[in-house]
């Protein structure tokens, strides 16, 4: 890096929601510049997501408005079977469901509108501009990242997408316990998804073929109400926990730093107060890495226990699974020993 005056006060590694929306909130306070993969821009098939109620209002204070990101209502309802094959409905926090592309796209948009950023697609790694603080907010891919940590039984997601017109009702966040991992259903007024998670790589197959093995493992009910033609695939991959070293002078936020597992998971949210955080103290490096230790630990506890209450949690795969995660945090303890 250059070690002349910077052009930039803040530099960001990713366009993803977490790197835009910091983007935002970083501009306030000087001139940023938005590191673009370098394989551009692709188009993401429909992905819903559950947010807090919180994340929507700083969407609002941003300029968002909730129908351009599919929001029509608050859930604070959820149906689950867990402990039993029996769904139940319990409370929970208010969340809403956003689709996730046009959340990126809107946020891309306010960035292009925005005055003081600049977006570039032709910067490598090793050639950064200096600037005040650069943040890594590219993912689990994590690319300024040396070392990677997680268990040793990686669980992958697998998703399908219906369109159509859904009730309030319908759109219900949906979780079904399966003997080598889970499924759960959420959608939005015009969107469904359904996924699958599990402790392997999923066998290529039909959606017909899934579905049916849905109702062989007694969990044919997140089906009720659902399209069942017309099913595409949607946008998958890695559903387990993650998370990267904090040397350097790169600061990671999100998923870069730490992703959490789906079971217990608000990505986008913790990922953009990371950003937020990161942006407002301008140096994150004094006490980030305890505060990181510190989630990682607590958030693995917190799944594990989860865990622990599910009814096929003696199968090989929940045991297996349970027991890699909780191995996973030898390496943290380790580091917390030693600082």
């Amino acid at each position: 890096m250059s070690g002349s005056q910077p052009a930039w006060s803040t530099i960001i590694l990713g366009a993803g929601p977490v790197g835009l929306t910091t983007a935002l909130f970083a501009a306030r306070r000087g001139k940023v510049l938005i590191v673009l993969p370098s394989r551009g821009d692709s188009i993401q098939p429909p992905r819903i997501d559950s947010v807090p109620v919180s994340l929507l209002a700083l969407f609002i204070e941003l300029g968002l408005h909730p129908a351009e990101l599919g929001v029509e209502c608050v859930h604070d309802t959820r149906l689950t079977a867990w402990e039993s094959h029996r769904p139940v409905l319990s409370r929970c926090a208010a969340t809403v469901h956003l689709e996730r592309p046009r959340l990126e796209r809107m946020l891309l948009k306010l960035v292009r509108l925005r005055g003081g950023i600049e977006l570039r697609s032709d910067v490598r790694m090793n050639e950064l501009p200096h600037a005040d603080l650069i943040l890594d907010a590219t993912g689990r891919r994590a690319v300024s990242a040396r070392e990677r940590f997680g268990g040793s039984m990686p669980r992958v997601c697998r998703t399908f997408v219906a369109r159509g017109v859904f009730s309030k009702r319908q759109q219900v966040l949906r979780l079904a316990s399966l003997p080598t991992g889970y499924a759960y259903r959420l959608g939005n007024r015009t969107t469904m998804t359904l996924g699958l998670v599990e402790d392997r790589p999923l066998e290529k197959g039909t959606s017909c073929s899934v579905l049916e093995r849905l109702g062989e493992l007694e969990a044919g009910w997140l089906l009720r109400e659902f399209p069942l033609v017309d099913l595409k695939p949607g946008r998958g991959g890695p559903a387990s926990v993650q998370w990267t070293d904090r040397e350097g002078s790169i600061i990671r936020i999100g998923d870069a730093a730490f992703a959490r597992d789906a079971l217990a998971s608000q990505g986008i949210a913790n990922g953009i107060s990371n950003g937020l955080r990161a942006v407002k103290l301008r140096d994150t490096r004094t006490g980030a890495l305890d505060r990181q230790l510190s989630e990682i630990f607590s958030h693995i506890t917190r799944v594990a226990e989860f865990i622990s209450t599910c009814r096929h949690r003696d199968s090989d795969s929940w045991w297996n699974y349970r027991r890699a995660l909780l191995n996973s945090l030898r390496p943290i303890t380790q580091m917390q020993m030693f600082r």
